[in-house]
């Protein structure tokens, strides 16, 4: 059973116990990312990622790993457009302190200078380990031109500029301005003690007080058809186009659409690109669902040469989808897979954690399992066909492509209808 406490304060805890397991993963999730950032300190909130395993008022960073590690445990951190996440895995035994430390961390960090100057060279570094990376590269120029001019284009970690100019006082106030119990949701699933870690969550949360920080604005999409030179021997070319928020109804159907248009390995593009014709060497996608907006992509890595091939095959291959849909047997694979995967992560405390966190903090209530079948099971090819002519249209496609420019057309054309 899944129980869920809302506090005074807006804090809210969800717990689900399952006493087949010995472990209980946690996940602390709060609502700010990049997405609520300016211009002037972008990367602030990955920033604060990054120190709050610094040091805390009652321990040192050293202190914190050892405290987990002395337990057999393990944290992590993420930061996103619109969350960041701190999570952890320990026995359940040792929950109590694998708590006690992430709401240290959270609650009270300590934003030494000398850590944060330390901590800013770490991120340049990350920086440019992703500047390394062409489909990096790709992904953030699709996101910085999608929605240019408002904060969900800007990267999630920054910019070199920019976090050179980060500093305390700067964490300080972003932190005290979004770092709030209304913003906050911890999850905990596993075999642990429910009601103790109930009281003791609300008796440490309930000291927080509340703030008003603010929502980001409904981005506006933008098209776009860029060739960027960079010094690398395979070309990576990225479509994308503005998609689905969280609250979508038509969730579903695109699950079931990029399943089985660019997701799986029996994917249509995957197969016809890839496997039957040997153009690439990866075909996929990608989509990222937030607030008020979202974006899908399709990306591909090739050789230069064949760049305008792969793009008007993935363009045929979207034409297709439009006017016919997929096959009964395509429909019902795509299905199968996402009820598989909705009940294999049940056995996994991680997932059963993180999904309980995701419902609440997107939909304010945990989804039903049963519901989330019939979802699911409710998806038609005539509802892929019609999301399909929704999103693939030659308004809202846009073009991004990596690599040695001299080997490059200076733009490619996108027939789209």
């Amino acid at each position: 059973m899944i129980r869920t406490t809302t506090l005074p304060n807006g804090a809210r805890i969800v717990t689900e116990v399952v006493e087949s397991v010995y472990s209980a993963a946690i996940d602390l999730w709060i609502e700010v990312g990049s997405a609520y950032e300016t211009a002037l300190n972008n990367g602030v909130s990955h920033c604060i990622e990054h120190m709050l395993f610094k040091g805390s008022e009652k321990r040192s960073a050293e202190q914190i790993a050892e405290d987990i590690e002395d337990v057999g445990g393990m944290l992590g951190a993420s930061t996103s457009k619109e969350l960041t996440k701190i999570y952890g895995h320990v026995l359940g035994e040792h929950l109590p302190v694998a708590l006690d430390i992430m709401i240290d961390m959270v609650t009270s960090p300590r934003f030494d200078v000398m850590d944060l100057t330390l901590e800013k060279q770490v991120i340049l570094d990350e920086m440019q380990m992703y500047e390394d990376d062409s489909a990096d590269v790709a992904q953030e120029l699709a996101y910085l031109n999608l929605w240019k001019g408002y904060a969900h284009s800007y990267p999630i970690i920054g910019t070199v500029d920019t976090v050179h100019g980060i500093n305390q006082q700067m964490i300080y106030e972003h932190y005290q301005r979004f770092y709030r119990p209304e913003r906050m949701v911890i999850s905990i699933a596993g075999n642990f003690d429910e009601e103790a870690t109930i009281a003791w969550l609300s008796a440490e949360l309930g000291k927080l007080s509340p703030g008003q920080g603010p929502k980001p604005p409904t981005p506006q999409p933008r098209v776009f058809n860029i060739v960027r030179d960079k010094g690398i021997e395979q070309a990576q070319l990225m479509l994308t186009l503005p998609s689905l928020s969280h609250s979508d109804k038509r969730i579903d159907a695109m699950q079931v659409l990029d399943l089985n248009l660019a997701a799986s390995a029996s994917s249509r593009l995957f197969r016809e690109i890839r496997e039957r014709r040997g153009l690439v060497y990866t075909v996929a996608s990608m989509q990222h669902c937030y607030r008020n907006c979202g974006q899908f992509a399709i990306y591909a890595a090739m050789t230069p040469e064949n760049t305008a091939t792969v793009l008007e095959l993935i363009v045929l291959e979207l034409e297709r989808v439009k006017t016919e849909g997929f096959t009964a047997t395509e429909i019902k694979r795509a299905k199968t897979q996402l009820r598989s995967d909705l009940l294999m992560d049940l056995e996994s405390m991680s997932a059963r954690s993180t999904n309980n966190a995701s419902d609440l903090m997107h939909y304010n209530r945990i989804v039903p399992l049963e519901e989330s079948r019939s979802d699911i099971e409710g998806v038609t090819n005539e509802a892929v066909m019609e999301l399909a002519n929704f999103l693939f249209n030659k308004e809202s496609l846009s073009l991004v492509v990596v690599g040695p420019k001299e080997e490059l057309a200076e733009s490619y054309q996108l027939n789209l209808t």
